[in-house]
């Protein structure tokens, strides 16, 4: 991206988090929901996409009108999700007392014990930003695995926020050795599952009872070095908290094929995910194509 159309994205995006900034956080948070709502009314191209996915996962079990409820709840809640970055340089240890309560951190603690590192793992469901923020500050400290911007001067800006609280950064494109060594830091790694993944380097495991080609780095790493893995899910309460749960570790497959393992483990994680999104599908990222292409032969 050359430095003139890189500035012409900064240069609003700066402004606005600037101006979220000197906001009560209600405030902005309701801008943010108004943001996903006009982007709703928009953005057909994405709007469409929510839909047909939802249709295909529900099918005749949901009507098409709360269908299109929860697609519209998408937009506003990410719209939530994206102020919320904005504001992450602002956030510090104090917020701990107020912002998020814990669920289940005796799982986190737990995992921690045996000294070989922790994966935790979550989706886009809820504000999983704000759960790896938090972590930092509670005293276990993340390197998280990303895709980096295209943009360099907003990935700079994003990443102030995502390192405020000690994490650091693992951009997919050299992820693995980035994991192993984060690993054997003894610190956590923090990957997200549930995107479609391309190429020759993905399992397909169910997902809303449709095939769904999955990273098996997660599973493939844990199993190779005996690393916990945790899962995790933030999701926002009424009062503008978030509740944070950690749930217990994931059983590790032992039956001496690791490739049958590998899949085995990414499909458990990925039916813990199916599961959180039931319970609060609209706070999953529906707008993306998770099913882009079926099974191979």
């Amino acid at each position: 991206m050359n430095r003139a159309r890189a500035l012409a994205e900064y240069v609003p995006v700066r402004v606005l988090a600037g101006a979220l900034g000197l906001m009560p956080r209600r405030w902005a948070l309701a801008c943010g929901r108004g943001a996903g709502l006009l982007a709703w009314a928009l953005d057909g191209a994405h709007r469409k996409v929510a839909l047909e996915n939802l249709e295909a996962a529900y099918g005749a079990s949901m009507s098409p009108e709360r269908r299109a409820a929860i697609a519209r709840g998408v937009f506003s809640h990410f719209g939530t999700v994206a102020v919320e970055c904005l504001l992450m340089p602002q956030r510090g240890p104090s917020d701990l007392s107020w912002l998020v309560e814990y669920e289940g951190v005796e799982h986190l603690r737990k995992a921690f014990l045996k000294g070989k590192g922790v994966f935790v793992f979550s989706g886009h469901f809820g504000n999983w930003e704000m759960v790896a923020l938090m972590q930092g500050f509670l005293g276990y400290p993340i390197g998280m695995v990303t895709r980096p911007l295209d943009n360099p001067l907003l990935e700079k800006l994003l990443a102030r926020g995502r390192t405020r609280s000690g994490n650091e950064i693992i951009h997919k494109r050299s992820a693995a050795r980035g994991m192993i060594r984060t690993l054997r830091q003894g610190w956590c790694v923090a990957i997200v599952i549930d995107q479609d993944t391309r190429g020759t380097e993905c399992v397909f495991v169910d997902f809303f009872g449709r095939p769904a080609a999955t990273t098996p780095a997660l599973a493939r790493l844990a199993l190779r070095g005996g690393t916990p893995v945790v899962p995790v899910f933030g999701i926002p309460l009424p009062d503008g908290r978030y509740r944070i749960t950690y749930l217990p570790e994931v059983a590790a497959p032992d039956t001496g094929d690791r490739e049958a393992d590998v899949v085995a483990m990414t499909q458990e994680c990925t039916r813990l995910i199916e599961e959180w999104v039931r319970r609060h599908p609209e706070m999953w990222l529906w707008i993306h194509r998770r099913w882009k292409r079926g099974r191979r032969a």
